[in-house]
């Protein structure tokens, strides 16, 4: 679980299974997918908040339904792609890399249950109860084996302390109840029979961790039960072959039929631009401004590549000269269709000299063939911008200039010249990248907009020219 995506791509590489790009821009077929491919993205759907179910693999109505539902708040619309589920899956890995969380087996208990592997600690002690905390979440766990009497007391008392109508299920060999404090803390009390006794599991999370609840819940099994997490199949060569729409083409090298079927990325025609991540001198940009760089400057100052991802076309600089400079702010929700952005960057500083301010607005919340990775906007870029950040009205980062369409593609199949089409990497994904990279980016929760003057300046303190030689 711990692995980045970047490692599966490396160790699992498209085959001739592959979603093709016309595959992605079709319907969702769960039946593409392995059982584990379909656990991960269960998994992800509960930690999305949209999903309370069994992860067991099983995708029924219940699960397409939950994957509308993730669709929807993205964006999207029915009927649900391919691509859709490629997008869910790159959720579903943040939200399990970042604590941790594997679904573990306990041989006390003889059950399997997702826990926090980061993030879990020793709660408080007990005669009856081992205890558990989540570091940073308001989710407990109790564990304890007890025989019939003790079992139904401890279902009995979930009943006693809930303020709303209960779930119970009773079965032979599985009990389960569920209810609500007044406080609005969830409870959720489940035995199974194993080995001559009752294993008992119970959980207690407020609503700011639902998802997580859920995903807990959801993934108790008993005995050994089958690993979540990552998987090679459908779900992680869709990646790929959503990266390969925007991989920048070799002009001298790559035939006319095959430009034409990706954008065309800005060159960086030995510079790009990017923008400070850290107060430590992180800068992200574009992985194309800085590969085939023999030495690398930012703002003058010397710089070095502490990481790089060639699926996310992203890379991560230090320069030690940018110490003590602020970062920018991410913001902490996803940019909505049609709302406004800046952009910042360096476009062909020898003819334009210093920072460049360009507006536009959010066109498409994909990019070419419903990739997910990429947003379309239509703020103007020119060779230069590539890596420059994408603002939203209050001059949070939202996005990372990345492509926009080939002019001679456009002009040779449509008879037409693109009108701003250009397209930037996820803001959302750029916070993917930097976590995977131990980098922890400042997110801040909406803001107010900023007069257009002003958010140029604020544009301005943390965007960076970066020189490629």
């Amino acid at each position: 679980m711990r692995a980045v995506l970047i490692f599966w791509l490396i160790l699992y590489p498209a085959c001739a299974w592959a979603f093709t790009t016309e595959q992605l821009a079709e319907d969702f077929d769960a039946r593409w997918l392995t059982d584990q491919e379909k656990r991960f993205l269960q998994a992800g759907l509960a930690f999305a908040g949209v999903y309370n179910g069994m992860i067991d693999g099983a995708w029924g109505p219940g699960s397409q339904r939950a994957l509308e539902r993730f669709t929807l708040a993205e964006g999207g619309t029915r009927p649900v792609t391919n691509a859709d589920a490629v997008l869910a899956a790159m959720e579903a890995f943040k939200a399990l890399d970042k604590e941790g969380w594997e679904r573990q087996y306990n041989a006390d208990l003889d059950l399997s249950f997702l826990v926090p592997t980061k993030v879990l600690g020793e709660g408080g002690r007990s005669d009856v109860f081992l205890n558990f905390d989540v570091r940073g979440r308001s989710i407990g766990y109790s564990l304890t084996v007890q025989g019939p009497t003790g079992t139904v007391q401890l279902h009995q008392f979930t009943e006693d302390n809930s303020m709303v109508e209960v779930y119970r299920v009773r079965r032979p060999t599985v009990w389960i109840t569920s209810g609500r404090r007044g406080d609005g803390t969830s409870l959720y009390t489940r035995s199974d029979y194993r080995r001559g006794a009752w294993s008992t599991i119970m959980l207690s999370g407020t609503d700011r961790d639902a998802g997580a609840f859920a995903a807990i819940t959801g993934s108790i099994a008993p005995g050994y039960a089958p690993a979540i997490g990552v998987s090679p199949g459908k779900l992680v060569d869709g990646i790929a072959t959503l990266a390969a729409l925007l991989e920048p083409p070799a002009a001298s090298q790559t035939p006319d039929s095959q430009v034409a079927q990706a954008p065309e990325v800005v060159p960086a025609a030995g510079y790009g631009t990017g923008f400070l991540v850290t107060a430590s001198g992180d800068v992200l940009t574009n992985r194309h401004v800085i590969a085939a760089c023999a030495r690398l400057s930012i703002d003058g100052q010397a710089a070095r590549v502490i990481a790089e991802d060639k699926v996310f076309d992203l890379a991560l600089l230090r320069a030690e000269g940018l110490v003590g400079h602020a970062p920018a702010p991410f913001a902490q929700d996803p940019a909505r269709l049609n709302s406004d952005v800046t952009v910042a960057g360096y476009p062909l500083p020898e003819l334009l000299g210093g920072l460049n301010i360009t507006r536009g607005a959010v066109t498409s919340l994909k990019g070419i063939g419903g990739d997910g990775i990429n947003m379309q906007i239509s703020a103007p870029v020119q060779p230069g911008n590539s890596g420059g950040p994408v603002l939203n009205g209050a001059g949070q980062v939202v996005g990372v200039v990345v492509a926009r369409l080939s002019d001679s593609y456009a002009m040779k199949t449509y008879d037409t010249v693109p009108q701003n089409v250009n397209f930037a990497i996820r803001g959302e994904i750029a916070k993917l990248f930097l976590a995977q990279n131990g980098v922890d980016p400042v997110v801040e929760p909406a803001g107010a907009p900023l007069p257009p003057e002003e958010l140029a300046e604020v544009a301005q303190a943390f965007t960076r020219l970066v020189t490629c030689n």
